[in-house]
C-alpha cells in the first residue's frame, strides 16, 4: 500500500505540473489570439486558465505536504472545474460562432491597412492581388513573401480566404486544447482523490 501510494503520489505532482504547463500555455497561446475572439470569450478564457494553474499548483502542493484536506479540496474543485469545461465545451464552445474575416478584412481595407494583415497572413487583396489591379494601384510590398517584389515571391490567395481559414483552424485548436485541459483535470482529480483516502488511513494508522 505504501508503494503504491508513493507511486501516486509521483504520478499526482507529474500530471499536476504538466496541467500547470498546459494553463501557462493556454495563457500565453490567448494572448497572442486575442484579436480573433470576443472581448469576453478572451476574458473567461484567461480567467478559467488562470483557475486551473492555481489548482494545479495546489494540487503539487497538496501532495507533497500530504495534506488530506489540501487534496481534498483540490479534488473537488478540479472536478467541479472540468465539469464546467465540458459543459462549456459541449455547449458554448462547438457552436460558437466563429469570427467573421470579411468584416476583418473590409475594415483594414477601408483604413488602408492592410500591410500588417498581408505579411501575417501571407495573403494579398480582399480577393487577390487583382484587387489592386482592378484600382489601377500598385501591388504592394507587403503582397511579397519577405517584401521581395519578385513574381514568385507573391502572395496568390485573397486574405478573405486565408484569414477566414485561420480562424476556423484557431478555434478547432482551441477545442482540442480545452478537451485535453479537460483530460488532465479529471485524470487529476481521481489521483488527488486516492490520495487524500490515503493520506487520511495513514493519519488514522499513526493514531494508534
Amino acid at each position: 500500500m505504501g508503494c503504491t501510494t508513493a507511486s501516486v503520489k509521483i504520478s499526482s505532482i507529474v500530471v499536476n505540473a504538466i496541467l500547470a504547463l498546459l494553463a501557462l500555455g493556454a495563457i500565453g497561446w490567448i494572448a497572442y489570439n486575442s484579436e480573433t475572439e470576443s472581448e469576453e470569450f478572451v476574458i473567461a478564457s484567461y480567467v478559467t486558465a488562470a483557475v486551473i494553474l492555481l489548482f494545479a499548483f495546489l494540487g503539487i502542493f497538496a501532495a507533497i505536504r500530504e495534506s488530506v484536506c489540501l487534496t481534498a479540496t483540490c479534488a473537488v474543485f478540479l472536478l467541479l472545474l472540468a465539469v464546467l469545461q465540458i459543459v462549456s465545451t459541449c455547449i458554448v464552445l462547438h457552436p460558437h460562432e466563429i469570427k467573421s474575416a470579411q468584416t476583418t478584412v473590409d475594415m483594414a481595407w477601408q483604413a488602408n491597412n492592410m500591410d500588417e494583415l498581408q505579411q501575417k497572413y501571407e495573403c494579398c487583396g480582399k480577393a487577390s492581388a487583382q484587387d489592386y489591379v482592378h484600382l489601377d494601384q500598385i501591388i504592394p510590398p507587403s503582397c511579397y513573401r519577405n517584401l521581395q517584389q519578385s513574381a514568385d515571391s507573391l502572395f496568390l490567395e485573397g486574405c478573405i480566404e486565408k484569414v477566414q481559414s485561420y480562424y476556423e483552424a484557431d478555434k478547432l485548436r482551441f477545442i482540442i486544447v480545452s478537451w485535453v485541459l479537460v483530460a488532465f483535470e479529471l485524470l487529476c482529480f481521481v489521483l488527488a482523490t486516492f490520495l487524500a483516502i490515503s493520506f487520511r488511513n495513514k493519519q488514522r494508522r499513526l493514531q494508534f
